[in-house]
């Protein structure tokens, strides 16, 4: 009985998919930290850089749009688009924690 032989894996081929699922998900973290801005500003009071994270969780247009409210935050927080206490945020516990834009 012989195994099997697998057919050769163009590596290629691998590494440029890889690079393009890289590239698009990339793209749409940009695309959300962005949106996550115009949020904060439409929601928050007007003129004021910030909004509290229980009013951004419950509007009806965030909880639509993000497919993870929380991890786009910390990734906006960590490219230093925006800044609150913590390391991450909780319904309940951190409604009213401020969600401040930097450079507003």
């Amino acid at each position: 009985m012989s195994t099997p032989v697998s057919s050769p894996v163009d590596i290629k081929s691998e590494v440029l998919k890889s690079d393009s699922i890289i590239s698009e998900q990339a793209t749409r973290l940009e695309e959300e930290c962005q949106q996550l801005l115009s949020d904060i500003k439409r929601i928050g009071e007007p003129g004021e850089p910030f909004v509290l994270f229980g009013d951004l969780f419950d509007d009806d247009n965030v909880q639509n749009y993000y497919e993870a409210l929380v991890g786009t935050l910390k990734s906006a927080k960590k490219r230093g688009l925006i800044d609150f206490k913590g390391q991450m945020l909780l319904k309940g516990a951190h409604d009213n924690v401020k969600i401040t834009i930097l450079n507003a």
